[in-house]
């Protein structure tokens, strides 16, 4: 059976799009278990770690004071590990392809402000492909192959509130 192009595209799409939802769904479990890779062992939320307290190291530039000033808050750290849960969650499964391409993006915005400028390069850094990279998934049929969208997108609540598709 030989594949055409555009069904070629979507595949390779919806992998990416698998990818990047490991993207967010790994650090989920690292911020919240501690299991040594970003998050040390017993650092973890459930030991009483602070999932956000990490940007206090990483953040530099213009938002610097605000970022560090929010670091440790128990709502911005519920906040953070939700996002990361819904948004792997939604991209594995190939779900809520409207909201989830846009809370993507919020998010990989969000990461990118943390250092601004970039460090590694004047003009641009990989959170920023990485949004380019989602309304690609989402323009080009990367919700379409490899997921439930199918039958998320049957669901009554999902055809009531169009926005869910």
């Amino acid at each position: 059976m030989e594949m055409d192009r555009r069904t070629a595209g979507e595949y390779a799409l919806s992998v990416f799009r698998i990818l990047v939802g490991w993207l967010f769904l790994w650090p989920f479990f690292d911020k919240v278990f501690g299991l040594g890779f970003q998050t040390p062992d017993g650092s973890g939320a459930v030991d009483g770690g602070s999932p956000s307290s990490f940007v206090i190291y990483v953040t530099d530039g213009h938002f610097a004071d605000f970022y560090v000033s929010i670091a440790g808050n128990a709502f911005v750290d519920f906040l953070f590990v939700t996002a990361l849960l819904i948004l792997g969650i939604t991209l594995i499964l190939g779900i809520a392809s409207r909201l989830t391409t846009a809370g993507s993006i919020l998010f990989f915005l969000v990461m990118y402000t943390l250092c601004i400028p970039p460090q590694d390069n004047p003009v641009i850094d990989y959170h920023i492909i990485l949004c380019v990279g989602m309304v690609v998934v989402y323009c080009l049929g990367g919700f379409e192959r490899l997921s439930l969208h199918g039958r998320w997108s049957e669901l009554s609540l999902v055809r009531r509130f169009p926005i869910l598709q």
